[in-house]
């Protein structure tokens, strides 16, 4: 199985998810945030997509790859991306502000 078309797919839909996850954790706190990248923006990433680049979509199916394959890779992608990025953001938030909570 070949992962570069989900990568692919991934990145273009990165932007879109850091985007709106950068405004949901300024709209909230840090951890908020971090359960927003993880959800909810990936909903607004396969929305921005969908409608800037819905041409793109060509692509992937003739991969033999639908929108619901390429939104569960992006959905297991994000988790695997934003885990690590989250435990480094919190470390950067503790090391630099102090002590941190998330209430």
């Amino acid at each position: 199985m070949n992962l570069r078309p989900y990568w692919q797919y991934y990145k273009d839909l990165f932007p879109f998810i850091a985007g709106f996850a950068i405004v949901g954790s300024f709209a909230t706190n840090l951890f908020w945030g971090f359960v927003i990248f993880c959800t909810m923006a990936l909903f607004f990433g396969f929305l921005g997509f969908h409608v800037f680049k819905k041409k793109e979509y060509y692509f992937y199916y003739n991969l033999g790859l639908t929108k619901w394959k390429l939104f569960m890779a992006s959905f297991v992608l994000n988790l695997l991306v934003g885990v690590p990025l989250y435990t480094i953001l919190l470390t950067f938030f503790y090391f630099f502000f102090g002590g941190f909570t998330s209430t």
